[in-house]
């Protein structure tokens, strides 16, 4: 007999939460794979192609079960083997990731995420028909139990996705969150199959101690001093003091990071005042002041603060955009950041749309992750900065180091995308190695030259590249060689480095 009346509510809740971890799963499972492979258009497209392959397949399974199986707690089980796949996807996505990272790239993110996502997403897939096919009595309500059901659980995506992304995952981390999401999960299936409340509350206390066990706040037995990390929608962030030896069992000396992703986004080497910070920071800053002088900077992102500090040195007045709050927090905390730069928290874009204010220099040195924002670096962006600078004013652009092949793709769309704005272009190497380097890209109204001998793409090196649009932001795409031979390059190094020395994946 199908439960109709006795169970119409518990149904429904049960499809509410089915559908909130569905969605929490997915986020979940994309912030888990950012510290191995950032957060790139490769991750994101496995990650949706993966959570609705496995809601597919999920969805024709649990038709086909709704038709052939009539045991009254199959659908329990299935929930609650969802739950635990939930529950500890921290341990199964670290394991994995770890067995996975020699692939090549772009297989390592497919099958890492297949592995540790898709036997939750699967199972949660199949509850829906399961659900649908306990209520309809008959075949004339079956389209009305339908859209409810399918309505509800959507309902509870679209709640779970908001207090993921804005609080829950800023604020717990990814841990927690995971387990307690497959709690939530577990609960009114063992409560179904129990059928005894004393018994229920006995399992989930079983629940909550094992989890509290895995979930225990873990210190970190390494020479690498963790003195900021925190999880978020935008990935993570970590400041660390790295450890320097010089013949000798201690530490002669440290280093202190900022990593996003796991990819290192500023330095600051006290020890070393001629190497203090990366290469292209004195080479950007020096040049800008040897072009403008002097006057107000628009520098779009923070990182460490390390640029921003010379040019307030060098007597500019700054103005930060940056998106991340966590950045902002962790520049003033450990970086030492100038209170004397004037910081806006917004996004680069949105700022530039709107400015009323003048400026002399304009510096693009934001990143998502490991990579220039498309939407920030297009035709109609520039034309706005370009409103917005005074006369002799220039433009300065921190993008990828790589000058030939393929993986020189993005950059050049974004020189060609300059040059059509109405800008003349000078580009400046930090360093030899083109994978070691940053590539700047200097650009006034007027022809000029650079103090450091630089080098212009020619017309026919820079003629096959697209100019960038808002209705056609593809520097992702053609970056993409450029971000796997960068993130393979870290996988390889400073990722492995760290999980030698105990630093964990994800809090």
């Amino acid at each position: 007999m199908k439960i109709v009346t006795q169970y119409r509510a518990f149904l429904f809740i049960l499809s509410f939460i089915e559908g909130a971890s569905v969605m929490s799963a997915e986020l979940i499972g994309a912030k888990m794979l950012a510290p191995y492979f950032g957060s790139s258009l490769y991750v994101w497209a496995t990650v949706m192609a993966v959570t609705l392959g496995g809601l597919a397949l999920g969805y024709f399974t649990g038709g086909f079960f709704a038709e052939k199986n009539r045991n009254n707690n199959f659908l329990f089980y299935i929930v609650l083997a969802a739950a635990i796949f939930t529950a500890f996807m921290p341990l199964s996505s670290q394991l994995i990731l770890f067995i996975t990272a020699n692939l090549p790239l772009l297989t390592s993110i497919i099958v890492s995420t297949i592995l540790f996502l898709m036997p939750p997403v699967f199972l949660m897939g199949m509850v829906s028909p399961l659900i649908i096919e306990r209520l309809s009595d008959d075949t004339n309500n079956a389209g009305k139990i339908s859209g409810s059901i399918y309505a509800i659980s959507t309902l509870g995506g679209i709640i779970a996705t908001f207090a993921m992304g804005f609080f829950i995952i800023p604020n717990f981390g990814l841990i927690k969150p995971a387990y307690y999401t497959g709690l939530c999960l577990a609960i009114l299936p063992l409560i179904a199959i129990v059928n005894y409340p004393k018994k229920a509350v006995a399992v989930l206390l079983c629940f909550v101690l094992l989890g509290s066990y895995f979930n225990k706040e873990s210190i970190a037995n390494s020479d690498i001093k963790i003195l900021y990390q925190k999880e978020g929608i935008l990935g993570q962030i970590m400041v660390v003091d790295y450890p320097v030896y010089e013949a000798q069992s201690s530490p002669s000396y440290y280093i202190r990071m900022m990593l996003f992703n796991r990819v290192i986004q500023a330095i600051n080497n006290k020890h070393d005042s001629v190497n203090t910070y990366f290469s292209y920071v004195p080479l950007m800053v020096s040049e800008s002041v040897n072009q403008v002088k002097s006057g107000n900077v628009l520098l779009l992102g923070l990182g460490g603060g390390c640029v921003a500090n010379e040019l307030i040195k060098n007597n500019f007045e700054v103005d930060v955009v940056e998106l991340d709050e966590r950045v902002v927090v962790a520049a003033k905390a450990y970086f030492e950041l100038n209170p004397k730069v004037n910081l806006f928290l917004d996004d680069a874009r949105r700022y530039i749309n709107n400015a009323k204010k003048k400026y002399d220099l304009v510096i693009f040195d934001v990143f998502k992750g490991e990579e220039n924002p498309a939407h920030i670096i297009t035709q109609e962006s520039l034309e706005a900065v370009k409103k917005s600078l005074n006369n002799g004013g220039m433009i300065v652009l921190n993008g990828y180091g790589f000058r030939s092949g393929h993986r020189s793709d993005g950059i050049k769309a974004i020189v060609k995308t300059i040059q059509n704005a109405g800008f003349y272009t000078n580009v400046l190497s930090s360093a030899a190695k083109e994978e070691e380097s940053n590539l700047l890209v200097f650009a006034k109204k007027n022809k000029f030259n650079t103090k450091k001998m630089g080098f212009i793409f020619s017309e026919n090196e820079i003629a096959a590249a697209p100019i960038l649009t808002d209705d056609q932001p593809i520097l992702e795409l053609l970056n993409k060689e450029a971000v796997a031979a960068w993130r393979t390059a870290y996988i390889a190094t400073a990722i492995k480095d760290f999980n030698r020395r105990n630093i964990p994946l994800f809090n």
